[in-house]
Parts: C-alpha cells; sequence; structure tokens
C-alpha cells in the first residue's frame, strides 16, 4: 500500500468515526431537548419555555463536512 493509498484510508477512517460520533451526538442532544420540553410544558402548561429542534440537523450536516472541507 502506497503512502496515498494509506493517507485516503486514515482520512476515510476519521470522516467515519467523525460522522458515527456525530450521529450519536444529534441523537441525544435530540433527546435531551425534547425530555426538556416535555418537562417544561408538564410544569407550566402555556408558559412553557420551549427549545426548537429545527436547525438542529443541520448544524450537525455542516460539522459533519468538516473533515472532508478542511483536509488536503
Amino acid at each position: 500500500m502506497t503512502n496515498t493509498e494509506t493517507s485516503i484510508t486514515d482520512q476515510a477512517r476519521l470522516e467515519t468515526e467523525c460522522e458515527a460520533l456525530l450521529a450519536e451526538t444529534n441523537a441525544k442532544m435530540n433527546k435531551l431537548i425534547e425530555d426538556f420540553n416535555k418537562n417544561q410544558e408538564d410544569k407550566f402548561k402555556e408558559d412553557a419555555a420551549y427549545c426548537d429542534t429545527v436547525d438542529l440537523e443541520g448544524k450537525f450536516d455542516e460539522l459533519a463536512e468538516y473533515v472532508q472541507d478542511y483536509t488536503d
């Protein structure tokens, strides 16, 4: 295996591991926010604080591209 092939393999491994970490973190963060929203609604009804996840997935998509964008 050449150095270039090794570098490509290493970069692919890094991308795969980062994507797995981001997917896990995304799921955990969504769960935390859902639990927060439910708790707030249970406690305060219409006066509840609410955390919207409308753009959360997009933030993780942007992070998922980081390794590819910044590896030369």
